[in-house]
């Protein structure tokens, strides 16, 4: 049986994730929403014949702005993700991260294709993977209303922050956009932010909101963790989160269960957590 379509759609305000599947030969032609940026990446390697001019392997990343013309001679099996993203918001976050307007950054005349470093788009594709499979367990699991509340807060958060921001980062980087770097506040930025980090590590602090009140874009603050400690802002906060979860199992006395704690710490995928855990100390959450 051919199939043509959608498999799943994750879907907030002003954000929406597809997984699309093609099982058959098709010609894709029309113009895209009026309002809507469309950003593909593929799910795995098969070639995608786009705007009838050239065959795209597996690096690719697709860009269709609003309102634009767009033909795709897709072959069988040719599955993406797909990111839609709402023109305002895309705006606003281009401001954010001190990027140039989305219209001339991203090229709003037609649609187009970047050629991407391969670990940037196996990044998006892990990311995308990693918030369908979380998704997915919390559909099966037997929990209390207000916990699935929590995670599914958590779960927008990291769709309409995290993911659209690594897009746009990825397409920055790969065309080489520069932005001015503020040598001065650097320091006493570092400083702010990580002291924010430790007051709330039981609270639903996000790196945006550490921005905002330290008046920086996400960009800078992302580079000023990665030139002084190689990481980015996100991967610190969770390091220092590791660390508190760790002391805090090693005094629990077993009055609390593991999840419990780990949740307290915006832990709330336990594959996850177990694996990271035991790459830092060398054992299991379980096993302290």
């Amino acid at each position: 049986v051919d199939f043509e379509g959608y498999l799943s759609r994750i879907i907030i305000d002003e954000v929406m994730l597809e997984l699309s599947q093609r099982n058959c030969l098709i010609n894709v032609v029309g113009v895209v929403h009026s309002k809507m940026w469309v950003f593909a990446i593929p799910i795995q390697v098969n070639s995608v014949f786009f705007q009838n001019l050239y065959s795209l392997e597996n690096n690719y990343l697709g860009i269709v702005p609003p309102k634009s013309e767009i033909s795709i001679f897709q072959h069988p099996f040719s599955n993406r993700f797909q990111l839609y993203v709402h023109d305002n918001y895309l705006q606003q976050l281009c401001q954010t991260l001190e990027l140039p307007e989305a219209k001339k950054f991203l090229n709003s005349s037609a649609a187009s294709i970047v050629i991407c470093p391969s670990e940037k788009i196996r990044h998006l594709q892990q990311s995308c993977h990693q918030l369908y499979r979380m998704l997915f367990n919390l559909d099966r699991q037997q929990i209390s209303g207000q916990r699935k509340a929590l995670r599914l807060n958590f779960f927008k958060q990291k769709l309409k922050e995290e993911i659209v921001k690594d897009f746009l980062l990825t397409l920055a980087v790969t065309k080489d956009i520069k932005t001015p770097k503020n040598t001065i506040r650097r320091t006493s930025i570092l400083k702010k932010a990580e002291e924010m980090m430790r007051k709330n590590l039981r609270s639903d602090l996000t790196i945006p909101a550490i921005c905002q009140e330290l008046k920086v874009s996400q960009r800078t603050l992302e580079y000023i963790f990665k030139d002084f400690y190689q990481m980015s802002p996100y991967n610190y906060f969770k390091l220092l989160r590791l660390n508190a979860l760790h002391q805090s199992l090693n005094q629990n006395n077993q009055t609390k269960l593991v999840y419990e704690i780990a949740e307290e710490l915006g832990f709330f995928h336990r594959g996850y957590l177990s694996s990271d855990y035991k790459k830092l100390f060398g054992y299991f959450p379980s096993e302290t």
